[in-house]
């Protein structure tokens, strides 16, 4: 996964700062920390699913990038041959 990748990390800070912050404005009221607990642990979930996804999509991309690499030197390696 590319750690750098503004489709992953944006989203992820920003859902996690919005989160954060209802919580804490919740606590702040008298809200039952259960809630607290509960949004906090929504978040996460969401989070993890989030990046769960981009590291399958990363995967599935490397695993498509490995046959079209191997079809492209199959190919030349073919024009070769008749070349000759």
């Amino acid at each position: 996964m590319d750690a750098f990748s503004h489709r992953t990390w944006i989203p992820f800070y920003l859902f996690s700062f919005g989160t954060v912050s209802i919580a804490v404005l919740r606590s702040m009221n008298g809200v039952i920390l259960l809630f607290t607990l509960l949004l906090v642990a929504g978040a996460l979930g969401v989070i993890f699913l989030t990046i769960q996804a981009e590291v399958a999509r990363n995967t599935e991309k490397k695993e498509l990038m490995e046959v079209l690499s191997k079809k492209a030197l199959e190919a030349a390696d073919h024009q070769e041959s008749e070349a000759k």
